[in-house]
């Protein structure tokens, strides 16, 4: 019996903190702004994901207005990646299953 797959896709925002003060154009008023994270995912089973979709926000804090920023330019001053493990190397794992039964038979072969 063929078993169903499960497959989708989803999508998640990280919050990374205020990162200035600045003159909020829509608000006319000094305001903080953060940086905000959206990505979105492929997945299959819930578990084997990846991303295929990541932007980064400069957003006022009141009237949540901003602008996209360049996501190699922020992605250089994070400590690590804001997005789970699980959601960027998931497909690692999949990958990784479908390997083994291959690397049992090539060694098999080796040592008949």
């Amino acid at each position: 019996m063929i078993g169903w797959i499960i497959w989708g896709s989803g999508g998640d925002s990280v919050d990374l903190g205020i990162v200035e003060h600045r003159h909020c154009e829509v608000c006319e008023k000094e305001r903080p702004f953060r940086i905000l994270l959206q990505y979105r995912y492929a997945h299959l089973y819930w578990v084997f994901s990846w991303i295929i979709e990541k932007r980064y926000l400069l957003l006022c804090d009141i009237c949540h207005r901003g602008w996209n920023l360049n996501a190699t330019e922020v992605e250089k001053t994070l400590s690590q990646n804001p997005i789970p493990f699980m959601r960027r190397w998931g497909w690692f794992f999949l990958a990784s299953l479908a390997l083994i039964p291959l690397l049992i038979g090539v060694i098999g072969s080796i040592f008949q």
